[in-house]
């Protein structure tokens, strides 16, 4: 028997695991400095953020994602534009927990090994059949009358930055409910809060 022609399959499957292992996916927990899933570590932990609620009237632009600043960040010396800022994240109201109104919110960015995707999936507290769970929470955006935002999952148990309770009023997250109309009821409730879960495949 050839060794060389048993040996060419061998070694391509052992390619293909190492390949699959080296795969990763990422995601942020809103929320949580913490990652909890399988197979998943931290690179690293820090503060939600993003535009001011509302300036005025008269201003209503800027950016409309939401960033997690890392808590170890590298700083220029340099002045800014004056025009373009970013603000802290809290909670508006008591739904995202019983102490979470005003509470600055934490995030982390995860690493998920032997994955390829990592999905938010709203309107579900559990994975479709294929998919690991990395966390599951409930669906949070900014106020239809503030500057934009998105929706984002905050975890279903949220923790707060220390000495975060200040109610600062810059950039705020309320929980999102649906609204029957274009949207089917059923399958939807109207004016129910919307579950979330984050997913890797």
């Amino acid at each position: 028997m050839n060794t060389m022609v048993v040996m060419e399959p061998v070694q391509k499957i052992c390619s293909a695991m190492r390949l699959y292992k080296s795969q990763s996916s990422t995601y942020i927990r809103w929320g949580r400095s913490n990652c909890s899933g399988i197979d998943t570590e931290l690179v690293y932990s820090g503060y939600a953020a993003g535009e001011k609620h509302t300036w005025s009237s008269s201003y209503t632009g800027g950016a409309s994602n939401m960033l997690c600043l890392p808590n170890n960040p590298e700083l220029s010396d340099k002045s800014g534009s004056g025009s373009s800022f970013i603000f802290g994240t809290e909670f508006e109201g008591d739904q995202f927990a019983s102490d979470s109104n005003d509470e600055d919110v934490p995030c982390a960015l995860c690493r998920s090994s032997n994955t390829s995707s990592s999905v938010m999936i709203p309107g579900r507290k559990t994975c479709y059949a294929g998919w690991k769970e990395e966390y599951k929470g409930i669906l949070a955006a900014s106020a239809y009358s503030h500057t934009p935002s998105p929706y984002i999952c905050v975890d279903a148990h949220p923790t707060y930055v220390n000495g975060g309770i200040r109610n600062n009023n810059e950039h705020l997250l309320y929980v999102t409910a649906i609204k029957c109309g274009s949207l089917p009821c059923p399958p939807y409730k109207d004016n129910v809060q919307v579950y979330c879960v984050v997913c890797s495949k």
